[in-house]
């Protein structure tokens, strides 16, 4: 852990060149906090076993500003994701210019020729995400759709740089969410939970890199971006307020998009139609409901959104293996009792 924490200090002391700060250690794990003279935002660095390293900027600057990634080792992928706002990318040496705008995926190269060089546009909010993978010590086959893509990342030519502008990606903006509250880690067990959504966020880029390299680059779906953020927000929406009597028509009417587009949305999404995801949200609040609270099966039930219970005990069961009261009866015999 020490060793770990050791090589994220040098890789934040690294971005001090740049963007002047503070680095704070916080049970035992690091960030920089920038000077309020360039304006606000911390940068959170956590360096994994297996050469993997995740980072995020999450910034708003008082002036435009480049950012050069600096590398001792040029046998290493990045894999970056772009949550909000925007910036621009290109390799020092090069005059081509990229811009990264929200939801999209990148997979990119360097080499002591062609470091990357992020330029931060004054006054707009950026959180950009990104997992580099050090290939001499990643060697991790556990993750199954990861197995042989990294022979792929290394079968290109690293000295010329090299730069994969991927395809808008909404699921892996969700996974990334998680790590909003995952990454301020203060135990044994939440730095495990913060380090599992790392390997499947890492899954899901190598994922799509693989797919867009065997089908060419094209649009995996026709919503327009704008569209696909009004998809997230109903999302989080249905998340937060399962109770409400979602209908399809009632969420058309909320977000501006036709019934057709909402479900090509949530299809492409979550993998679920519009029904499908909102009977997922209220059975997980359910289970939780049934594990921490006090309230009746009946109460749970109408507490949710559900209006029958007993098609509400027949979906839960089928998710959970046994009735909700059979389930609440399980979970309190786990609870250890205190005299």
């Amino acid at each position: 852990m020490e060793a770990r924490m050791k090589i994220s200090q040098q890789e934040l002391s690294l971005l001090k060149e740049y963007l002047s700060g503070a680095i704070i250690d916080t049970n035992g794990l690091p960030y920089l906090e920038l000077s309020t003279e360039i304006g606000n935002g911390q940068i959170h660095c956590i360096t994994m076993d297996k050469g993997l390293m995740a980072m995020e900027f999450d910034l708003t600057l008082r002036n435009d500003q480049e950012v050069t990634l600096d590398t001792s080792n040029n046998n290493c992928a990045y894999l970056f994701y772009c949550l909000k706002g925007n910036c621009f990318h290109k390799f020092r040496g090069r005059e081509q210019v990229t811009k990264l705008e929200e939801l999209q995926t990148v997979v990119l190269f360097n080499d002591s020729n062609h470091r990357s060089k992020f330029l931060f546009k004054k006054e707009e909010r950026v959180v950009l995400n990104f997992i580099k993978i050090d290939f001499d010590t990643y060697k991790d086959d556990t993750i199954e759709s990861g197995k042989g893509i990294v022979a792929l990342l290394n079968s290109y030519n690293k000295r010329l740089g090299y730069f994969h502008y991927g395809k808008f990606n909404l699921e892996i903006g969700e996974l990334i969410k998680q790590l909003e509250n995952a990454k301020f880690v203060d135990s044994v067990s939440s730095l495990i939970h913060f380090h599992g959504l790392c390997h499947i966020i890492l899954a899901k880029q190598l994922d799509q890199f693989k797919i867009d390299i065997q089908q060419g680059i094209s649009p995996s779906t026709s919503l327009l971006k704008r569209e696909l953020e009004t998809i997230s927000d109903i999302s989080d929406f249905i998340r937060n307020y399962p109770e409400v009597p979602h209908s399809i028509n009632s969420i058309s009417s909320k977000s501006g998009l036709s019934p057709s587009k909402l479900q090509l949305g949530f299809k492409f999404m979550h993998a679920k139609t519009l029904g499908e995801y909102i009977r997922m949200v209220r059975l997980q609040k359910s289970e939780e409901l049934i594990r921490t609270t006090d309230l009746n099966i009946s109460q749970v039930v109408y507490s949710i959104g559900f209006t029958s219970r007993s098609y509400f005990c027949k979906i839960f069961k089928k998710k959970y293996g046994c009735s909700p009261k059979a389930y609440k009866k399980k979970t309190q015999e786990t609870v250890p009792a205190f005299n």
